[in-house]
């Protein structure tokens, strides 16, 4: 499985900052945090995470661990124990390890190429089995708008036109909050609880009535089917969760692919 960004930062990247932090001697003109003369600013608080969205609880506790990991890294210097050769060879193994994961996130990152429906419907075939429902499920149509008046008229040309149509001339409207085609949803996350009544009741093809939510919001759902538990859906109601995990597959064979030209193109040797 590939590392995410997050995970590479918590195992290996976090505790290096900190190391590189530790050297900087000369006082900065602003700065987060201070254990002696070491100092935590706001450039490198940014570089650690995405100051624009972390939250001041999350970031309290980055600052505290910031914090906490310097002192302790502080007095383990003071104790000679950053000159051993344990804790050398530590460090040289998680900086092999935060190249290697930094690799391997540059190749993920690269954008996939295109895929065929026909390669997307093999994949499915291949791996039918592994897209049976562990729960009952609907595949359907949504909109959300913001005034019902909207909403009433939006189910009138659905009813005439059809839901591309529909869709056509209601997507630049200002009370749409959302639009969602062909999604197959759990029947536990249908929500308010009466559309997952409606939607128990409606048989395919057939169309809601304006649904309010205590959001605000006025729902249409257009119900294309709808599956019991253990049931494998048709290609159709999971092409967006066939398309994911294709492209995921294609990555980790990229990747697998690129381990293995490496091979051939090094000097390897394995003593036994």
């Amino acid at each position: 499985m590939l590392l995410s960004r997050s995970k590479i930062f918590e195992g290996i990247i976090f505790p290096l900052f900190i190391l590189n932090a530790c050297t900087e001697t000369d006082k900065p003109e602003a700065y987060i945090a201070r254990v002696n003369n070491s100092y935590l600013t706001e450039k490198e608080f940014s570089e650690m995470v995405d100051s624009q969205s972390v939250s001041e609880k999350h970031r309290s506790v980055i600052i505290n661990n910031w914090v906490r990991q310097e002192l302790l890294y502080q007095e383990a210097q003071k104790k000679g124990l950053t000159n051993t050769i344990e804790f050398k060879k530590n460090l040289e193994h998680t900086e092999r390890q935060l190249a290697a994961s930094l690799l391997i996130e540059s190749l993920s990152s690269v954008p996939t190429m295109a895929v065929t429906e026909e390669e997307m419907r093999d994949y499915y075939n291949e791996q039918k089995s592994s897209f049976r429902l562990p729960y009952n499920a609907f595949f359907l149509h949504r909109i959300n708008f913001f005034d019902r008046e909207t909403a009433v008229i939006f189910r009138t040309e659905l009813i005439q036109s059809g839901w591309d149509e529909a869709i056509k001339k209601f997507s630049d409207n200002a009370s749409v909050v959302s639009i969602a085609s062909e999604i197959l949803v759990a029947e536990q996350d249908v929500y308010p609880v009466r559309l997952l009544r409606i939607l128990e009741g409606l048989y395919p093809l057939e169309i809601s009535i304006v649904i309010p939510d205590d959001r605000g919001y006025n729902t249409v759902v257009q119900l294309l089917d709808k599956y019991t538990a253990q049931t494998i859906p048709p290609f159709e109601a999971v092409k967006k969760e066939v398309e994911r995990r294709y492209r995921g597959a294609l990555t980790e064979l990229a990747i697998e692919n690129y381990i293995n030209d490496l091979y051939s193109l090094n000097d390897i040797e394995i003593n036994k």
